[in-house]
C-alpha cells in the first residue's frame, strides 16, 4: 500500500482535523477496506484512535450479497463504541469502560478500549445528535483521531455537526459503466461541496435562520445614500411559521416576495429545488440549507444553492471490483473519477488503497502517482 508521494493517510494527518467520517456511496464499495487502511496507518504513527459507526457495520456476512465482509480491526489501545449484542467472542479483547444507555436492536451501546488487536463489529447511534456526543466523548477520553464508519443512507456521520471532515468511498457498480460512475461521483462531490453564501451579511442571517428551526426568507432592501447617491443593499430576516418545505413547496415560495434567499432548516427536496428554479428565473434568488447532507438532490438544481455549515471533503477512495467479481482497471477508474472532479470544479485526491493507484492532479500541487 505504501509508495512515494502523498497517500490517503497523509491527506488526513495533514488536514489538521480530529474526526473523519468514511462514507460509502453504496454497499460493497470498499468503505471498510479504506477504514482499516486508515486505522492501520494512523495507529502505526502512534495515534490513539476512536472508532464508531453511524449504525451497524463490520458484520462477517454482508446482509445484501451473502458474501464475507472484512472486519473492522481495532488496534490495541483504541477506544471503540459498539453494542452488547454483537460482541460475542470479540468482547474478550475489549475492556468495557462505560455503558452508554442507548438501546437498539443489538442491545445497549457500550464504550470500551481494545486490550489487544481485535476484529469486531461497530454499532453506533443513527441520530446526528447522539453520534456527535459519542465523537466528543471519544476525543475527551484521549483519542487523537476518531474515525466514523458511515454510509449515504446514514448521512449523520458526514454532518459537520458530527465530524470535522469526510472521505467518500465509491466503487464499481453492477452496470460497470465507468463514465456514468465518474459523472455520478462528480455530481455528489459538487453537491457535498456547497459553500456558504458569498455575501457575508446573507451568510450571517442564514446561520441565524437555521437556529430558529423555521423556514426563513432573507429580504434585500436597496438604500440610496444622500451624499453620493450610490445604492447599498441591506438584508433583513423574515421568519415564517413553517418548520419544513416538504409538501408545501408552492405555499412557501408564494411567500417569497422579493426575497434574495430562502433558508431551509431541515430537508431540501428535489421538488423544492425544481420549483425554486422556476422562481429564480424571475429574480436573483438562492436556496440555503443547513448543511449539504440535508439536500436530497438528484441533479443540478438550476438555482444558486448554499449551506450555512460547509462540509470538509478530504478525498475519494475507489474499489474497482464489484461484489460479483467484475472489475475496472484501477488506474482507469482512479483517473476517470479524478477527471470528473476536476470537471465540476472540486478536485480531490482519489485513491485505491489496495492497488496503490492514486490521482491527485490539480489538488494543492500534488501530482499523479
Amino acid at each position: 500500500m505504501r509508495e512515494t508521494g502523498k497517500q490517503l493517510v497523509d491527506v488526513v494527518t495533514g488536514s489538521g482535523v480530529r474526526s473523519v467520517a468514511i462514507v460509502g456511496t453504496a454497499k460493497n464499495v470498499g468503505k471498510t477496506v479504506a477504514m482499516n487502511y486508515l486505522v492501520s496507518e494512523l495507529s502505526a504513527q502512534g495515534l490513539t484512535l476512536g472508532l464508531v459507526s453511524s449504525g451497524r457495520d463490520g458484520e462477517a456476512i454482508d446482509a445484501f450479497t451473502g458474501q464475507p465482509k472484512p472486519s473492522v480491526t481495532a488496534p490495541q489501545g483504541a477506544w471503540v463504541v459498539t453494542a452488547e449484542g454483537v460482541l460475542r467472542g470479540s468482547g474478550s479483547g475489549l475492556e468495557i469502560a462505560d455503558v452508554l444507555g442507548t438501546q437498539g436492536v443489538f442491545g445497549r451501546l457500550v464504550l470500551g478500549r481494545a486490550a489487544e488487536e481485535v476484529a469486531l463489529e461497530l454499532v453506533g447511534p443513527r441520530s446526528a445528535r447522539e453520534l456527535s456526543a459519542i465523537v466528543s466523548k471519544l476525543l475527551e477520553l484521549g483519542a487523537d483521531m476518531v474515525l466514523v464508519d458511515g454510509a449515504l443512507d446514514r448521512m449523520a456521520a458526514a454532518s459537520p455537526k458530527v465530524t470535522d471532515a469526510v472521505i467518500l468511498a465509491t466503487g464499481a457498480s453492477l452496470d460497470m459503466d465507468l463514465e456514468a460512475a465518474a459523472q455520478e461521483m462528480g455530481f455528489l462531490v459538487w453537491l457535498l461541496s456547497r459553500p456558504e453564501h458569498p455575501v457575508d451579511a446573507v451568510a450571517a442571517l442564514a446561520r441565524e435562520a437555521v437556529e430558529s428551526d423555521k423556514v426563513c426568507f432573507i429580504d434585500a432592501c436597496k438604500d440610496t445614500e444622500q451624499r453620493d447617491t450610490q445604492q447599498h443593499t441591506t438584508y433583513v430576516l423574515r421568519i415564517t411559521d413553517h418548520p419544513t418545505v416538504l409538501g408545501i413547496e408552492d405555499l412557501i415560495l408564494e411567500q417569497a416576495g422579493d426575497a434574495a434567499a430562502v433558508v431551509v432548516p431541515g430537508a431540501v427536496s428535489q421538488a423544492f429545488l425544481d420549483k425554486a428554479r422556476a422562481w429564480a428565473k424571475r429574480r436573483e434568488f438562492a436556496v440555503i440549507a443547513g448543511d449539504a447532507v440535508s439536500i436530497f438532490a438528484t441533479k443540478r438544481p438550476g438555482v444558486d444553492l448554499y449551506v450555512t455549515q460547509p462540509l470538509k471533503l478530504l478525498a475519494v477512495t475507489v474499489n474497482p471490483v464489484n461484489w460479483l467479481g467484475m472489475s475496472h482497471d484501477p488506474r482507469e477508474m482512479v483517473g476517470a473519477i479524478g477527471a470528473s472532479l476536476m470537471d465540476v470544479g472540486h478536485p480531490l485526491p482519489v485513491f485505491d488503497v489496495v492497488s496503490g493507484e492514486k490521482s491527485t492532479e490539480g489538488v494543492g500541487g500534488m501530482a499523479m502517482g
